[in-house]
């Protein structure tokens, strides 16, 4: 019986199978297999790492691939410059522009690039024509979803119709985008909702925005979208002013929008129908974010300081009597009804004009009712901005397939812990001698000695550069005179970030002297003058990544840093990839010419669920060469005594850039010489 045989069709079924790849991927139409073997390999060895969310679902293009052609195009249409930040669905604040990190899969360059033009083209156009600068209207839209959905098409219809009729060349992509079935998915909100089915009162709201082939004709229900989309349709559009920036528009426009919209609410309300899908390209209005006042919210968590309530309303009395004496008697107030002192609270403080409970008239009740809007719109509940909180988010390297999770990760600086001032000084007393030994060392390091070649003159001839001049002059050629080297001392400028491993596996022995170890390298830095920093890490969740400030590269040595060194807390686990990319972006902005990163850990990369074992280290492996492409250098001082220590090591920082310690008690000492090392 023979052998079963397999046929080139069979294996060039299971290759495509096995990677997901078209035929037009693997190469078919290459003459010879080499050509498509290279056409295959290409595709692993030269594209750019995909992407995906971190629930493993595919994307399309990601914003960072075309972020810097979107900001230049948004520059040249409008004349100001954006911020591009993240969100999905695309939004704005009145100031910058968020779009989606990526666009859903497949990804096909093409399309996805036109739909992200779209999608910034949205929301810049909101902000040319001051669509959402009145606080009034975007407290009324925020209090509706009815209202706000129905504005928020009108609005998109009349934007995309001004970029159209403005600059004629973008008329046909906004036409392509309508066809396309990733701009034309629907959300309520931010909840996805399906598109067939579509109740005929929304239909013409979507017209030359979505196009839908199962969509039927709508009867009279929808008579009134129809008369809103020819009134949206009629409206002038403003002119552009010079440098291609839109005049301020009337609020006019904004006005005529906000009744159309009225009419449809009223009439979805008489259907009995909730807020219409807004297509995904067209974004999402979020009033809180425009409404939210940064500044009275940060006065607000600010107001403890002040000390308690009655404290405060002695200083306030004091404030207003700055005389002394006693205050001026208070009368006192007639007795009033619940409604009658309702309607004192709230349009105002002063109780004694408050109507009795029966003389209360319509034209009181209308005040109230102002009144209650105006504190409603002034105390509005605002969601923080994206990166409100200071927080950075990273990608994080999923090995097992092959592709970056989308913000995977979130890392926020916060002050290290702190305490008695005794716990640093008891560490410099008990080591004056290696203290005195460290800081010679360093001095050494002061100034940098090398040989300069290339130079018209010099103490010593360049033979390299002797041999090359002499062969020009049999050449016939005029020889380069450059042919001495010198020898010269200058300073080296280095900039250098120590992060210490601070998670739960640290406690006891090693925390104490990893304490120790920064309190004798600080002295050493110290004395050179370098511009240094020390930092803290342990996380308690991917989205909590803590990185304790212990030193700032702008802190001054002093009682508030000496308590940070000399208490540090042990807590949390070791997502070292995260923390390893927010230290290269702190150095990468240094303007020193070196800039190194030191890593000081006790074990391996390690976090709750699917950060364990390969899948932290090849994470933490991808970090690091993310964060040399930088220009930082990158080195770990390892307290991990284990046999396999020196493999995963090796893997993630490379051979000769790592320094594994047999004994935690040598760390101090070993710190400092590992640094002089690096700069020498």
């Amino acid at each position: 019986m023979g052998a079963p045989t397999v046929s080139g069709d069979d294996t060039l079924r299971e290759t495509m199978e096995e990677y997901g790849l078209t035929a037009a991927e693997l190469g078919l139409a290459a003459e010879s297999d080499d050509e498509a073997e290279a056409a295959l390999l290409a595709r692993f060895l030269f594209e750019p790492p995909k992407r995906q969310a971190i629930g493993g679902e595919r994307n399309g293009l990601a914003l960072d691939r075309v972020v810097k052609q979107l900001t230049a195009l948004l520059r040249m249409l409008s004349g100001r410059q954006f911020t591009v930040a993240y969100s999905d669905p695309p939004s704005t604040d009145n100031l910058n522009i968020y779009l989606p990190k990526a666009v859903p899969a497949p990804e096909i360059y093409e399309q996805d690039l036109l739909l992200y033009r779209a999608m910034a083209l949205v929301q810049v156009g909101f902000l040319r024509h001051g669509i959402l600068q009145d606080r009034a209207v975007l407290a009324e839209i925020h209090r509706d979803w009815v209202l706000r959905s129905a504005f928020h098409l009108l609005a998109a219809r009349y934007v995309l119709r001004a970029w159209a009729e403005e600059y004629p060349g973008l008329r046909e992509d906004l036409r392509r985008v309508a066809v396309l079935d990733k701009a034309g998915a629907m959300r309520v909100n931010v909840t996805a909702v399906p598109r067939d089915g579509m109740p005929g009162a929304f239909v013409p709201l979507y017209e030359s925005l979505v196009t839908c082939l199962n969509w039927k004709v709508p009867g009279a229900e929808g008579d009134p979208a129809r008369r809103a989309i020819r009134v949206v349709d009629g409206l002038p559009i403003l002119g552009a002013g010079a440098g291609g920036a839109s005049a301020a528009p009337p609020a006019r426009l904004t006005t005529l929008l906000l009744q159309e919209a009225r009419t449809l609410r009223e009439h979805f309300h008489r259907l009995r129908l909730g807020p219409p899908p807004l297509p995904w390209f067209v974004g999402i209005i979020r009033p809180e974010w425009i409404l939210a006042d940064l500044a009275r919210d940060i006065a607000y968590e600010q107001e403890w300081k002040k000390g308690n309530k009655p404290l405060r309303q002695l200083l306030e009395a004091m404030a207003r009597n700055p005389g002394g004496g006693a205050p001026p008697p208070v009368p006192e107030a007639p007795r009033v009804g619940l409604r009658a002192r309702f309607l004192a609270r709230i349009s105002g403080p002063d109780t004694s004009k408050a109507p009795a409970y029966g003389a209360l008239r319509d034209e009181h009740v209308e005040q109230a009712r102002a009144a209650a809007n105006r504190v409603e719109d002034d105390v509005l509940a605002a969601p923080p901005k994206p990166g409100a909180d200071g927080a950075r988010e990273y990608d994080e390297w999923d090995d097992a397939a092959g592709v970056y999770r989308f913000a995977a990760v979130k890392v926020v600086e916060i002050e290290g812990a702190t305490g008695p001032l005794g716990g640093y000084e008891r560490v410099v007393n008990a080591n004056q001698r290696q203290i005195k030994e460290i800081r010679r060392r360093f001095e050494a390091l002061r100034v940098e000695e090398r040989w300069l070649h290339g130079q018209p003159d010099g103490s010593e001839l360049d033979m390299n550069r002797a041999i090359a001049a002499l062969t020009d002059i049999a050449a016939g050629h005029q020889p380069d005179e450059r042919v001495y080297k010198r020898y010269v001392r200058q300073r080296q400028t280095v900039a250098i970030l120590t992060l210490v491993d601070l998670s739960g596996s640290t406690q006891g022995h090693v925390i104490h002297l990893e304490q120790e170890a920064i309190v004798l390298f600080a002295e050493g830095l110290r004395t050179l003058g370098f511009p240094h920093a020390f930092y803290g890490f342990g996380n308690t969740h991917p989205q909590e990544c803590q990185l304790q400030r212990i030193k700032g590269f702008e802190e001054a040595y002093g009682e508030a840093v000496h308590k940070r060194m000399g208490n540090l807390r042990p807590n949390g686990a070791t997502r070292l990839g995260a923390y390893l990319r927010h230290a290269g972006w702190l150095l990468a902005s240094r303007p020193q010419a070196r800039r190194v990163l030191l890593v000081v850990s006790d074990g391996k990369p390690e976090d709750r669920g699917e950060y364990r074992g390969k899948q932290g280290i090849r994470d933490t492996a991808m970090a690091v060469a993310e964060v040399r492409r930088l220009g930082v250098h990158v080195h770990c001082i390892s307290l991990d005594a284990n046999e396999g220590a020196d493999a995963y090591l090796g893997e993630i920082f490379g051979p000769g850039r790592f320094l594994k310690l047999d004994s935690v008690d040598a760390l101090p000492t070993r710190l400092p010489e590992v640094f002089r090392g690096l700069v020498r």
